[in-house]
């Protein structure tokens, strides 16, 4: 009787690996062809961003800053993600943490002095138009005549920004004031 319970079990046994070898080959084979226009499709929908499409992003940032008053700080404030951006800012210890803080860095520190974007200069620029980066040089006219020269680095998510970094240049000798 023993004998014949152990030849059941080693005929199961080897009817289960036969199956279930069959079906992992039949199973990993499905899984690819099943995959495979999944990741063709999603890489054919990513649209890579144009050097003008994140110009003309920062651009927008820079008409807002113009349009901003410590009183109605809201244009510039509104071109970052509700919550979740971070703001390392050019006139003040940082970080500044979602659109509380962002507005209070723009109102207390930096558009009193009547911030002007004179001219970018970009060293890096990409990103699929869902995520989209920049960085390089940029410069501030401040009360309508002061240059104030800034690094900076941008990351925006779906146009809006979500991290920026901003600062002075170490050697330019330049303040926010």
């Amino acid at each position: 009787m023993r004998l014949n319970v152990q030849m059941r079990v080693s005929a199961v046994k080897r009817f289960d690996l036969k199956v279930l070898g069959e079906y992992a080959a039949v199973t990993l084979v499905l899984l690819a062809v099943l995959a495979w226009p999944a990741e063709g499709w999603s890489k054919g929908r990513l649209q890579v961003c144009e050097v003008h499409d994140v110009q003309r992003l920062l651009d927008n940032w820079a008409k807002k800053l113009s349009e901003s008053t410590p009183a109605n700080p809201d244009p510039v404030v509104g071109t970052y993600e509700q919550s979740g951006s971070v703001l390392l800012p050019t006139c003040a210890n940082g970080p500044a943490l979602g659109h509380a803080d962002i507005r209070k860095y723009f109102v207390e520190h930096f558009l009193a002095n009547k911030p002007v974007v004179k001219k970018w200069e970009r060293s890096t620029i990409g990103g699929d138009c869902t995520v989209a980066f920049a960085s390089g040089l940029y410069t501030f006219s401040l009360n309508g005549g002061t240059e104030l020269r800034a690094r900076y680095t941008y990351i925006f998510r779906h146009g809006l920004i979500t991290q920026h970094h901003s600062s002075l240049e170490p050697e330019s000798g330049a303040t926010c004031k």
